[in-house]
């Protein structure tokens, strides 16, 4: 006998008959005694990795599609997952670690729950909303992270990006700023198109239309390079101010517009999202909305732990907001003065 069978013929979840075995809170005392009976019909031996004092075993899943949004965001990611091994640490869980991509997903998932572990974290940052139903595969709480979804019963942890990005574009019209362009990845991410709407609902609210949408890899060079291109062909004239998807965009975007002899923020204003390491010791240093990356790790763990005690609440979706930290690749609109930083033209 397995847990998953007790559940199947106690008509109750793989994590209730857990709770039940180890004697924890959450279930009502009707199921308890009605689970406990299931077990002592078919003389259910507990596995020793299944006692009250064994240490829990969560499994850690990278989805990459692509690796621009997990490996490519200067650290990123690596922070919020050095958090949970940290979190993991204190509450005596072991962390296991695998990676996945579209095609090795879904036999990847059926692998794991083959023998499932007490949870599992999911980073979905490059997670399309057609993967969605590979969720339906797990059979143990799952908390999704970095990817705003809303799917059936998954719990999920992400930045609330809608309002960060409305933050930002309110602040960039705060210093007089009326024309306003947007950089965006070209490589689809659910959290950044986010971030886009929350743009262009700022700009909505303030009766501006935007004067470009300039797409841009999401890589350091791949952003430099899409934007002096850009610039060369004249497909994007720098003006007012602009708003990148990451910092990871925003800094390789106005190091190809120094090279072409523009100031930043002379010519033109940048604000990214997520305050990498790198933003602070820029040139000009970036100013940006900073995302807290121990917030994130906490919660991902303390989401499973709060999911193994209850297993019978509704999903949560938590969004954590962002908080504005101003440097010197933004300034006030004074149209007539001269640039005050950046790299002179010429």
């Amino acid at each position: 006998m397995t847990i998953r069978e007790i559940a199947r013929l106690a008509g109750v979840s793989p994590s209730a008959v857990s709770i039940v075995l180890n004697g924890r809170k959450g279930v009502s005392e009707e199921t308890r005694r009605h689970v406990q009976g299931v077990i002592d019909k078919y003389a259910y031996e507990v596995p020793r990795r299944h006692k009250k004092n064994d240490r829990l075993k969560l499994i850690l899943i990278k989805y990459r599609a692509h690796g621009m949004g997990i490996e490519e965001n200067q650290g990123f990611i690596a922070s919020i997952v050095d958090q949970m091994e940290s979190e993991c640490r204190k509450y005596g869980f072991d962390l296991l670690m695998c990676n996945c991509n579209p095609d090795t997903a879904e036999e990847i998932i059926k692998g794991l729950m083959l023998s499932p572990p007490d949870g599992v974290i999911f980073i979905a940052t490059e997670m399309p909303r057609s993967d969605y139903p590979l969720l339906d595969g797990f059979k143990c709480p799952v908390v999704v992270l970095d990817n705003g979804i809303r799917y059936k019963n998954v719990d999920s942890v992400v930045m609330d990006n809608e309002e960060i990005a409305l933050t930002a574009t309110r602040y960039l019209y705060s210093l007089g700023h009326r024309q306003l362009s947007y950089f965006k990845t070209a490589q689809r991410m659910h959290n950044c198109d986010e971030r886009f709407e929350g743009f262009c609902r700022a700009m909505e609210e303030m009766g501006l239309k935007a004067q470009a949408t300039v797409l841009l890899t999401p890589t350091l060079n791949g952003a430099y390079q899409d934007m002096k291109r850009l610039l060369k062909s004249g497909e994007f004239v720098p003006k007012g101010a602009a708003m990148a998807d990451n910092d990871t965009i925003a800094i390789g975007a106005i190091r190809a517009l120094q090279e072409m002899g523009y100031h930043v923020p002379g010519d033109i204003s940048v604000i990214g999202v997520d305050d990498i390491p790198f933003s602070a010791v820029s040139m000009p240093a970036l100013t940006t909305m900073r995302i807290s990356r121990t917030t994130l790790g906490v919660l991902a763990v303390d989401t499973i732990r709060k999911r193994l005690q209850y297993p019978a609440w509704p999903g949560v979706h938590t969004r954590v907001v962002g908080k504005l930290v101003v440097r010197n690749s933004t300034r006030e609109a004074t149209p007539g003065n001269p640039p005050k930083d950046g790299i002179p033209k010429g």
